[in-house]
């Protein structure tokens, strides 16, 4: 019983643990912050990433002409 009770003691003491366990809790913080901000982000930029997408096609036909495709398959 003394046995028991002294690993107790030594477990409740011994600080070793607690670090591990605080590294794991920011890093785990750090992640969920990191998927956050990246869903933010991407939710964010969508429609303006659509936008310049969807100005490509008339950027490149202004600037090649209607005939684009032709001279895209040549080089």
């Amino acid at each position: 019983m003394n046995s028991l009770k002294n690993k107790i003691r030594r477990f409740v003491h011994v600080e070793d643990g607690l670090v591990t366990v605080e590294w794991v809790a920011l890093t785990a913080g750090m992640v969920v912050a990191a998927v956050a901000i990246g869903f933010i982000v991407m939710n964010n930029t969508a429609t303006e990433a659509n936008t310049v997408g969807g100005g490509i096609p008339a950027a490149i036909t202004s600037t090649f002409g209607s005939d684009a495709g032709a001279f895209a398959n040549k080089y």
